[in-house]
């Protein structure tokens, strides 16, 4: 196949279970000007020889790609898997800011290995992602693996519950965390946000962008979920959030501008959200994504 195309999809690390139930072909973006190049080997590759039911393949984007090409390439993980792929992509060292990772992309492999980074955690969140959590209406639930993933869930809330039939499923609801979007200037719940619903057959036939793309968490899936099974639960939302995605908590008192903006958004949503007693807790963004 590669004598025919002129090129192979080749990965950085390949993971791979004992038994050989699972593989991992992990791709690393450092500072590329073109991280899509990747997934669009792979997925072209797909077309001619298709790939395994016990693979997946993860892209992990460094904080040094841009934000729009980070996204761009974010939304190509939705391409690949309405093309019938196991696709998802995470971030790669998210606590290490994108001026450091451009200085440690220019060290020797003997510099790199002297400072002893920490790699482990990595393995864990390219894992992590890529683990179904639980299966609920035709859908394998998995943790949000990128923050396009975590701002689309955001957005999708904010939808839903201003429709009839969301506003009827949400009721009201008392939460203490929510993520903040800092281009929409709207929140919501941190849970909400923290988990995305890949369908578990994509449907070729369908071509309206509204289904290839809709793998964010809707009211409607929430409340199936929500309190039913404990594999859907808030505390690992924002363990996974804070710790996996380095989303970093605020409270309402600690910023008083993003406190007047979550006082005008709730002024919006104050028959569906009650705030906690102990007071609001925002979940913002890393400052690589802004």
């Amino acid at each position: 196949m590669t004598d025919f195309l002129g090129y192979t999809p080749r990965v950085d690390v390949l993971l791979e279970r004992e038994d050989g139930s699972r593989r991992l072909w992990i791709e690393f973006e450092i500072s590329r000007a073109d991280p899509v190049a990747n997934h669009a080997k792979f997925a072209t590759a797909h077309l001619f020889q298709a790939q395994q039911e016990t693979d997946s393949f993860i892209s992990m984007v460094s904080s040094h790609v841009a934000r729009g090409r980070r996204n761009l390439a974010a939304n190509t993980i939705s391409l690949m898997r309405h093309i019938g792929m196991s696709a998802f992509q995470t971030v790669l060292f998210p606590q290490i800011p994108r001026e450091e990772i451009q200085r440690l992309n220019h060290l020797t492999l003997q510099r790199l290995q002297n400072l002893s980074l920490l790699v482990e955690p990595e393995i864990e969140r390219a894992m992590s992602v890529s683990a179904t959590i639980l299966t609920a209406s035709s859908r394998r639930i998995h943790f949000a693996g990128d923050m396009m993933d975590v701002m689309l869930n955001l957005r999708q809330w904010n939808y839903d519950v201003d429709t009839p039939q969301g506003k009827k499923l949400w009721g009201k609801r008392t939460i203490t965390y929510f993520v903040f979007d800092p281009y929409s200037k709207s929140f919501a719940p941190s849970k909400f946000c923290a988990y995305i619903a890949i369908p578990s057959v994509f449907n070729s036939n369908v071509t309206n962008v509204g289904y290839i793309n809709r793998v964010q968490m809707t009211v409607e899936l929430y409340i199936t979920l929500d309190g039913t099974d404990n594999r859907f639960d808030g505390h690992n939302a924002h363990k996974h959030l804070t710790q996996s995605l380095a989303m970093t908590p605020c409270k309402y008192n600690e910023s008083s501008e993003i406190g007047f903006i979550f006082n005008e958004w709730l002024n919006h949503h104050s028959n569906r959200i009650n705030v906690h007693p102990n007071g609001a807790v925002f979940l913002l963004p890393p400052s690589w994504f802004k």
